[in-house]
């Protein structure tokens, strides 16, 4: 009978910033997020869902 392999470990948690929601979005259904040049726009769905777009 042969034995699965074990799943590679994923290491160590990341330590990433959290950013809260509300904080970033500051009272405003939608804003526009500036990167390399380039705008993307953040909104907050009615289902209260993120959708970010180019």
């Amino acid at each position: 009978m042969q034995q699965a392999a074990a799943a590679p470990s994923a290491g160590p948690a990341l330590s990433l910033p959290i950013v809260e929601s509300a904080g970033l979005m500051a009272g405003s259904r939608e804003i526009v997020i500036q990167h390399a040049g380039q705008s993307y726009r953040l909104r907050v769905t009615r289902a209260n869902k993120l959708i970010l777009t180019k």
